[in-house]
């Protein structure tokens, strides 16, 4: 999903004109997004829809999985579902307003959603990736080094984001696909650590894609794993999906 390069990374080393150099941040973030598929092409993409399933617990006994669909939209909307016990929750951005139906706890009609939650949706709502047009977002990137991790030789990019936030990308040396990240996120008023190893790649319209993400938490390591059964891109997706309904006034009273 990048531009060609003409440029070669190998082993971390950049071969010019028979000399090697170190490579640099532009050149692993260029050689990431052609394996993608190419810049131009992932930002010619308008629309995608996802569905799959969370399972929330890992491979624990007693893991819950459960069916999601994630919609998303140009230039920042976002709307996810997900349905357990007959009941379906939905979280939505539409690029101002985050809100969320949350009928497992008793929330049956939409609310804006807390701080907190819109910083996260907020980042969900880019589905092109931090390293597209990193630039222009705001986004500072530094090439740490190359590390051995799971026994994958890897570039290791320290991500810090436009808010502040600070992602460590995993990047394979041989195709520069991020397979590894590393976060920390504020939930409940404590700091935690967050890795997910991005697994099963497979092209969509001629764009590459993770099917299979893998989440660990500090304290919590049963985890999430997330499996990606469909990805369609291009699809009609109307503005008012992505925008919160009016709450019900109540019961009509019947006329007489």
């Amino acid at each position: 999903m990048r531009p060609s390069v003409f440029r070669c990374v190998l082993g971390g080393l950049l071969v010019l004109g028979g000399q090697a150099a170190a490579a640099t941040v532009e050149e692993v973030v260029a050689k990431n997004l052609r394996a993608r598929g190419g810049e131009e092409a992932i930002q010619a993409v308008e629309s995608v829809r996802m569905s799959g399933t969370m399972r929330m617990g890992g491979a624990a006994a007693g893991a819950v999985e459960v069916p999601f669909t994630a919609e998303f939209k140009r230039p920042a909307r976002i709307r996810m579902e997900f349905s357990m016990q007959g009941m379906t929750a939905i979280q939505a951005y539409d690029g101002t307003v985050g809100w969320s139906v949350m009928p497992f706890l008793g929330k049956t009609e939409p609310e804006e959603m807390p701080e907190d939650q819109l910083k996260d949706i907020k980042v969900q709502a880019d589905f092109d990736g931090l390293l597209v047009n990193y630039k222009k977002k705001g986004h500072a990137i530094e090439l740490v080094g190359e590390e051995d991790v799971d026994g994958t030789s890897a570039f290791k990019l320290k991500v810090t984001k436009a808010n502040g936030d600070v992602v460590n990308l995993y990047l394979d040396q041989e195709h520069c696909i991020e397979f590894r990240s590393d976060t920390k996120r504020m939930v409940q008023g404590n700091e935690i650590e967050i890795v997910t190893h991005y697994k099963d790649y497979k092209k969509i319209d001629g764009l590459l894609f993770a099917h299979l993400m893998e989440m660990s938490f500090q304290g919590n390591p049963a985890g999430q794993v997330i499996t990606l059964n469909t990805i369609e891109l291009g699809v009609d997706l109307a503005d008012d999906r992505f925008t919160m309904p009016a709450k019900k006034t109540g019961k009509e009273t019947p006329s007489e």
